[in-house]
């Protein structure tokens, strides 16, 4: 395996260069031409890979690649430049060649190759892309590597030579001579002025017929190269894929199932794309060159469309796109960190683990989030990144908690839920829930007592997480934290012990504490009371708090006079069970919860909360991760219901029942 360890040092010699050409500040010296030669060094590096097994071919393989290396070294060496980046260029194109030189006479091996190709041949049609990503195998040849390269200032031209001075005159005779030369030059252009006004207008020339190929153009246009008709459809394509990719991601106010169409649209831009033909995806990269400023969309679309293509080329194209931006800026990481996530290349959890102990913080908090929702993060690598130093990494690691397997060290997790940072608290209580940690739990309720209620959430996980006694938390809480947020959490918890309480709060002028009374007496009751219908008609086998579950009737404008509730209360509260936890005028069963963690229109916020709840109260390690594709989710949401469903028997139905980890 020595000659493929060898070509695999040239490769990565050669991807530095090509990456490094965008370093050069230089105007001239000449970088376009100098990236074309190393792509196609490049590409002959994959193609030795390909040849493996064929020695002539292989070493012809690796002579071209060492003859185009030559090429771009030659390119940058004949133009004298003090630029660091091209002198930092021209050193490595050296080093380079040095190991390409000792690959040629490395030992030939036939061993098998670690980093796959693209198929050269295929023995059916390339079916479509239906509702979620799939790994794509057109056959095709290795792809020529690709980069966007900052547009550099065209080289200053050196300044005109300064005009001959004439000679000094220093006779009267030389005077003389050059006053008549000046009237001879203005009677000749006085003469030809006259003859421009006696000349008449001469008659058109007969018009002569135009031939079809002459008509063609002026009617039609210039006809265009097929590569470059499917270029633009390709361009076209790739931008909707973009902004697809934008428009499916869960938004604060937006149904969770909003995505499902774009989605759709989305796969088949990328099947439209790889029909266009391999040469054209190349071109595509370079699209990111006519941004003024970083695209995070069109960066995503990129690395998308090459991880949804067999092959390391492909994957080694998305990852070089990945290297020319900056990941320290907050769209940008969200749209590579999405992208990855996403694909369907099998190559990206290797390729991405190494960027744990990358020196970027930026980088190494993308790849914790991408390997959790991959499902690939161990909890070694969770426990390294809780030590990080550096906030986001912290954060990345506290929201990958919830996605590991295995137990999470007792000191690890507590680490986390006692951090400074709120965005950090916030996941750490939700991964500790969802893994059914009692020390969630007891985090959430220490912060509830101490009148931080409102902060990372902690008094809605400490309502979604506690049995009948956090009504006392709860209680005590309302006199010395942030009423609002527990007012609201009243809601998640469901005892109706807390309606007056609800009441006397929604009489108040406060506009937060109305608001947050409103929605938590919506939640316990359901009654969906408006100014239209204050007091709705119930059939007697549909009463309040006796009917079997149905969804609250979704209204635009609930009432928020107190009056109006209490009028309510009183007259269909009496059909309550005391010591009965209620959802939405229902008896609390999970299927509640699952119900609204599947309803078409629930938001991400509360799928979060009733995610919470499922895994507490059901002891429920079902993986869900909601920021995939619908049709993926939906699979999961499946899988979740088999668990309820089997589960059902065995809760008590006061709905107070919780399971955490033992």
């Amino acid at each position: 395996m020595t000659e493929r360890m060898g070509i695999q040092t040239v490769q990565a010699l050669l991807d530095e260069a090509l990456l490094g050409l965008r370093a050069v500040t230089d105007p001239a010296l000449p970088i376009r031409q100098a990236e074309e030669q190393l792509a196609l060094a490049l590409r002959e590096a994959y193609e030795a890979h390909a040849a493996r097994a064929r020695f002539t071919a292989r070493r012809e393989h690796i002579r071209a690649m060492a003859t185009n290396l030559h090429a771009a070294a030659r390119l940058l060496a004949q133009v004298p430049t003090a630029d660091p980046g091209g002198l930092a260029e021209l050193a490595l194109l050296q080093q380079a060649m040095k190991a390409a030189i000792g690959a040629l006479g490395e030992p030939f091996s036939t061993g098998a190759d670690a980093r796959p190709l693209p198929p050269k041949v295929r023995a059916e049609p390339l079916r479509a892309s239906l509702r979620e990503p799939r790994l794509l195998e057109p056959v095709r040849e290795v792809l020529l590597p690709a980069i966007p390269l900052p547009e550099l200032p065209e080289p200053e031209a050196p300044p005109p030579a300064p005009p001959a001075a004439p000679p000094p005159v220093t006779t009267l005779a030389q005077l003389d001579a050059l006053l008549a030369k000046a009237h001879a030059r203005l009677a000749a252009f006085e003469a030809e002025e006259d003859d421009d006004e006696d000349t008449a207008p001469e008659e058109d020339e007969a018009r002569v017929a135009a031939t079809d190929a002459e008509a063609l153009p002026l009617h039609f246009g210039n006809p265009k190269a097929e590569e470059d008709v499917l270029f633009g459809h390709a361009r076209t394509c790739l931008e909707d894929l973009g902004m697809f990719g934008l428009m499916r991601r869960a938004r604060p106010l937006t149904p969770w199932t909003n995505g499902e169409r774009t989605e759709r649209r989305l796969v088949r831009r990328v099947d439209a794309i790889v029909a266009c033909g391999p040469p054209i995806l190349p071109r595509l990269v370079k699209l990111l060159e006519e941004r003024p400023e970083p695209d995070p969309e069109l960066t995503w679309a990129n690395v998308f469309l090459f991880g949804s293509l067999a092959g390391d080329d492909a994957l080694d194209q998305a990852l070089r796109i990945i290297r020319t931006v900056e990941l320290s800026e907050p769209r940008m990481a969200e749209a590579v960190t999405d992208a990855l996530s996403l694909a369907p290349h099998p190559g990206i959890e290797r390729a991405v683990r190494p960027w744990l102990d990358a020196e970027l913080p930026a980088r190494r908090a993308a790849g914790l989030r991408i390997l959790a929702r991959r499902g690939a993060l161990s909890v070694s690598d969770v426990e390294r990144g809780l030590e990080d130093p550096e906030v986001e990494v912290i954060r990345a690691a506290s929201q990958a908690l919830g996605a590991t397997q295995g137990p999470v060290p007792h000191r690890a997790l507590e680490q986390a839920l006692r951090h400074e940072d709120e965005e950090v608290v916030r996941a750490a209580l939700e991964s500790a829930l969802l893994r059914r940690s009692e020390q969630g739990l007891e985090r959430a309720r220490a912060l509830v007592l101490k009148g931080q209620g409102a902060f990372a959430d902690a008094a809605i996980f400490l309502a979604m997480s506690a049995d009948a006694s956090g009504a006392d938390d709860l209680r005590a809480a309302l006199d010395s934290g942030d009423v609002p947020a527990v007012l609201r959490a009243l809601g998640w918890f469901g005892d109706l012990s807390f309606m007056e309480v609800l009441l006397e709060h929604l009489a108040m002028d406060a506009p937060d504490t109305k608001v947050a009374a409103l929605d938590a007496l919506q939640r316990l009751t359901g009654a969906s009371l408006t100014e239209e219908i204050p007091s709705p008609e119930y059939a007697r086998d549909a009463l309040p708090f006796q009917r079997p579950f149905t969804p609250p009737t979704p209204v635009l404008d609930l009432t928020d006079r107190a009056i109006v509730w209490a009028d309510w209360w009183a007259k269909h509260g009496r059909h309550a069970r005391k010591g009965t936890r209620y959802r939405f005028g229902h008896a609390w069963s999970p299927k509640v919860s699952l119900w609204e963690l599947e309803a078409p229109e629930s938001l991400p916020a509360v799928r979060r909360w009733v995610h919470v709840e499922l895994a507490v109260r059901t002891g429920g390690a079902v993986p869900l991760d909601r920021s995939d594709f619908v049709v993926r989710q939906l699979a999961q949401l499946e899988a979740w219901r088999v668990h309820v469903e089997s589960g059902s028997r065995r809760s008590p139905a006061d709905g107070w029942t919780t399971r955490y980890a033992r």
